[in-house]
C-alpha cells in the first residue's frame, strides 16, 4: 500500500469511528510507525480534511446544529473533575480549554469530552503525566466551548456550576 492509498484509508477509518483513534492505534493498522501517521495527518490536514487531534486521539467531526457557547469558569486543580463531570453530565461537549496569555494571546487546548469516560480517561491521564492545567497560567480563570444539542442543557450545566462556585460571571 502506498502513502496516498494509506491516507485515504486513514480517513475512511476515522470517518467511521465514533470515537478518537490514536496515532499509535493507526499506525498498527498500517504497519509503519507513529510519525509516519502524525505526517499523513499533517498532508491531510493540509489538505483541507478538518481532522482534529484530542488528546484520545485523532478524529473527523461531522456537522451537526450544536448550539455551541463559550463558558467562563474559575476554579483550581482539585475541581477539574468536578467542572468537566458536571458538562458532560448535563448533556454537553467540552470542545477545549482557553485561556489568554501575555504573551502567545490564546491559548486553546483541545478536549473533546463528551462522556463521563472521556472525564475520567482525561483526569487519569492528566494525574499519570503529572501534567499541569492551562488554567494554572491564570490562577484558574479559563473559557471552555461547549456544545449540547440543546440551549437547555447549557443553561443547567451553567446553573449547577454557578452553584458550585466555579461559573464566573
Amino acid at each position: 500500500m502506498n502513502a496516498e492509498e494509506r491516507r485515504t484509508k486513514i480517513v475512511d477509518i476515522l470517518k467511521s469511528e465514533k470515537k478518537p483513534i490514536s496515532g499509535s492505534e493507526l499506525a498498527k493498522i498500517f504497519n509503519v510507525t507513529r510519525q509516519i501517521i502524525v505526517q499523513d495527518i499533517a498532508i491531510l490536514r493540509a489538505s483541507g480534511i478538518d481532522i482534529m487531534a484530542t488528546s484520545q486521539g485523532y478524529t473527523i467531526m461531522e456537522p451537526m446544529s450544536l448550539v455551541t457557547r463559550k463558558v467562563a469558569c474559575r476554579h483550581g486543580k482539585n475541581e477539574t473533575r468536578e467542572e468537566l463531570m458536571t458538562f458532560v453530565e448535563c448533556g454537553c461537549r467540552v470542545v477545549d480549554v482557553i485561556v489568554e496569555h501575555p504573551i502567545y494571546g490564546e491559548i486553546h487546548g483541545m478536549l473533546m469530552l463528551n462522556s463521563s469516560k472521556d472525564v475520567e480517561d482525561f483526569i487519569k491521564k492528566m494525574a499519570e503525566h503529572n501534567a499541569s492545567l492551562l488554567s494554572e497560567l491564570t490562577q484558574g480563570i479559563h473559557l471552555h466551548t461547549i456544545q449540547a444539542i440543546n440551549e437547555d442543557s447549557v443553561k443547567k450545566a451553567c446553573e449547577a456550576l454557578k452553584k458550585k462556585g466555579i461559573l464566573l460571571e
